[in-house]
């Protein structure tokens, strides 16, 4: 949900935009009153038929017994239950809650017959735990495995104990070697592992667990482990901790390190981290060059690209591309982590040191490592970019073609405009009797359903959200869109959109619903304020953020009283929830904000996301993105909060969606001008306004 820092300088903003009125806007003229999309209706000829009163009685108690961990309360009422999908889900929440309460074999008959239900690797994990006492065979407990790694430091202790027993004792030293070395892994279960391998393991597989432990959260385990550690290697782990602690002897511990370790990429990346939080940014970005690249662990993959991209903002704000280039180069190779240090690589390779064929190798990178849609636009469109620097118009052209492809993404978009193309976006699957009958004959949707009609709504919401991550077909995902939607979930709709945009099915009509906002005095246009509200509510008029944000633009109640106030309307917290009302006070703020920024759409998104302060703070070293003197999407990458760049990008991409929508279906791309909407910029080239709002042809 968005960030709402800006409860301080509302009044500021909102008193300094009296003298800065907006154009009118023609799209507004192609606007009905108000009303939103609604959602399809559910064909109930293919929805199951409700429980029986006394099979209905039953699967709540079973529920609720498995809820409480009643193991023995649970199988005797889903003994009872007569309807088979009942009786399946019953189970499914029982080992789900309280697996490790039951025995092996029950569990592992879930593991296999609810391959597709949710949360498969819970079930996993636990069967693990439990096959050591089974009473299997070593030789039935490696069949068990089969080819499949271990997940669970437990499991990987009963294969290598198999392993052992069988006499296949390099193959126990293996695996064994490899949990110990790179896998992170409770104190207790790290204990019991040394006491039953220590024989297998050596005193660098020791040095290489202390290391991958204090990337992490650097307790007991790694403390315990340090114990095992030679001399000079303690001294680095000890100089490590007080480093992250920020002890008052941490400097003192590192100058007294020998030189086997001073230079060591665990000291280097603590001690970047130590200097940069006192403000030595050139001392710190020194270091990266010496960071880890081979961190296999998550928690500390994400620690250390962390600091890196601290290290590139710092760097960038000095200056010093060079540096900033340095601490973006990581080297990874897969994952979010791997796609954001190829990315800034290469965007700092073209656009900060002017070098496009290094830039290239990254992008190359990125588009391997990229699986999303946003992301191999963003590959593609950067690549073309870069192809261009070099004077190469028709492999950037090739590139560009690549990227236009996800014509509904931000880097997609632009592609596709410098390619001359128009939106078009298309319809929906068109839903066959044959896709609800094989939709509804799923267990997991009728689980699903059942999980709803006795109140267990965060449970439907965990089968919606594993679904979506496994049906095969756009007509499944608008099933699964109108399943949630037909359930007045309409937040957990968008969710299921959105992910399936990310798979690759492109829903328009249902990831992009219609609403016409209320008319506001120099209110922005309405294609604007939809992308806002998609963004911030999924058009949902009940949802709240963890900060208090309410409503569909998320409207903190302070800032919304502001604005009330202002534009002369009564107000209170609950009115924030009726949708006409809070779309009226969040379209007249987001319109001040355009205002304040000298039409900016990009600042303005960006300001009401993070608060109306922090763009002109990046602006000062991410560029202006106001009219010509700097590219606004060196200013929207260059922004410090992910959270907010990829808002930016969001709102903007859909921004053009909702306008090919509003003009019968397609439009033509005019993202790039937007991009540099407002001072020098604005008010936008008149063609700018007559495309985004001619009629459909």
């Amino acid at each position: 949900m968005a960030r709402k820092a800006f409860l301080i300088s509302a009044a500021v903003v909102l008193a300094s935009v009296a003298a800065h009125a907006q154009p009118a806007d023609p799209i507004g003229e192609l606007l009905a009153p108000a009303a939103s999309t609604p959602p399809p209706a559910a064909d109930h000829q293919t929805v199951r038929r409700p429980l029986s009163e006394s099979d209905l009685t039953t699967f709540r108690t079973a529920l609720e017994a498995a809820r409480r961990g009643d193991v023995t309360g649970a199988r005797n009422a889903i003994a009872l239950l007569n309807d088979p999908v009942a009786r399946k889900t019953a189970n499914w929440a029982l080992v789900d809650a309280a697996g490790e309460s039951l025995g092996f074999f029950e569990v592992d008959r879930a593991r296999r017959e609810l391959t597709d239900w949710p949360r498969a690797s819970r079930r996993t994990a636990v069967a693990e735990k439990l096959v050591l006492t089974s009473g299997k065979t070593p030789r039935q407990i490696l069949d068990w495995f089969g080819d499949r790694d271990p997940a669970t430091a437990q499991g990987a202790m009963a294969k290598a104990d198999a392993y052992r027993a069988l006499g296949e004792i390099d193959n126990a030293k293996k695996l064994i070697r490899t949990w110990w070395r790179d896998k992170s892994f409770e104190a207790d279960v790290q204990r019991t592992m040394l006491t039953r391998f220590g024989d297998l393991l050596t005193a660098e597989d020791h040095i290489r667990r202390a290391d991958t432990l204090l990337y992490g959260a650097q307790g007991p385990a790694a403390r315990d482990v340090i114990t095992l550690l030679p001399a000079d290697q303690q001294q680095a782990a000890f100089a490590r901790i007080a480093l992250r602690s920020g002890a008052a002897n941490a400097n003192d511990l590192v100058a007294a390190l020998p030189a086997s370790v001073s230079n060591s990429p665990g000291v280097a990346f603590e001690r970047a981290a130590y200097l940069r939080k006192k403000g030595l940014t050139t001392m710190a970005a020194g270091l990266a060059v010496n960071f880890p690249k081979d961190v296999t662990s998550s928690d500390g993959a994400e620690k250390v690209w962390d600091e890196r991209y601290q290290l590139v903002l710092a760097s960038l704000r000095a200056g010093d591309a060079r540096a900033a280039y340095a601490a973006a180069d990581a080297g990874l190779t897969s994952g979010s982590d791997a796609a954001d240090s190829e990315f800034y690589a290469g965007w700092i390779a073209l656009s900060k040191l002017k070098d496009p064929e290094r830039a290239a190798r990254h992008f190359q990178a990125l588009e391997r490592i990229g699986q999303s849609p946003i992301t191999k636009a963003r590959a593609y469109y950067w690549l073309g970019r870069t192809a261009a620097a070099r004077g190469d118009q028709a492999t950037a052209e090739a590139h560009y073609k690549s990227a236009a492809k996800h014509h509904t993404t931000f880097y997609g978009q632009l592609a596709g405009e410098k390619l001359g193309q128009r939106l078009v976006l298309g319809s929906d699957p068109v839903l066959t009797q044959a896709d609800r009958t094989r939709f509804e004959g799923r267990d997991t949707v009728q689980a699903a359903r059942l999980l709803y009609d006795v109140g267990q709504k965060n449970l439907f919401n965990v089968f919606v959200l594993a679904l979506d991550d496994i049906v095969p077909t756009a007509a499944d995902q608008a099933l699964l869109v109108d399943m949630a939607r037909g359930y007045g979930n309409q937040d957990l709709s968008m969710k299921v959109a959105r992910a399936a945009a990310q798979r690759g099915f492109i829903l328009p009509q249902r990831a992009y619903p219609l609403r016409t906002p209320p008319q506001v005095a120099n209110g922005p246009e309405p294609a604007l304020v939809l992308g806002i509200t998609r963004q911030e509510s999924g058009f949902d008029p009940l949802v709240r953020s963890g900060v208090g944000a309410r409503g569909m633009m998320q409207l903190m109640p302070a800032t919304a009283q502001i604005v009330a106030r202002k534009i002369g309307v009564d107000y209170s917290p609950s009115m924030l929830d009726q949708p006409e009302y809070n779309m009226r006070l969040g379209s007249s703020f987001l319109g001040q904000l355009v205002s304040q920024f000298s039409g900016s759409y990009v600042m303005a998104i960006a300001g009401y996301n993070a608060g109306p302060g922090r763009p002109v703070q990046w602006s000062s070293f991410c560029g202006d993105p106001r009219g010509g003197n700097s590219d606004p999407i060196d200013f929207i990458e260059c922004i410090p909060f992910s959270e907010t760049r990829n808002y930016v990008m969001r709102v903007m991409e859909g921004m053009q969606v909702y306008r090919a929508k509003l003009n019968g279906g397609s439009a033509p791309i005019t993202l790039s001008s937007d991009l540099q909407r407002g001072a020098y910029g604005y008010p936008p080239p008149a063609s700018t306004v007559a495309a985004a709002s001619e009629t459909a042809s």
